[in-house]
């Protein structure tokens, strides 16, 4: 299985949103516009292969190691 490299700032947004997080909040915690953060998220379900945000953060639960 080929392991998706997620940027830092592509995991914490998956990890705010797993947590109810919406991404104006997002954008506003991390100093950035909405759309750099929807472009992030967007980023991230591509590279996870994923049909969707929420398929994304399964396979995200599914990667983690703790």
């Amino acid at each position: 299985m080929k392991i998706a490299i997620l940027s830092p700032l592509e995991r914490t947004c998956l990890h705010w949103i797993s947590r109810g997080w919406a991404v104006t909040d997002i954008a506003l915690i991390e100093g950035k516009d909405t759309a750099e953060i929807e472009v992030c998220v967007e980023r991230a379900v591509i590279s996870l292969n994923a049909d969707s945000v929420e398929q994304a953060l399964e396979k995200m639960k599914l990667m983690r190691s703790d």
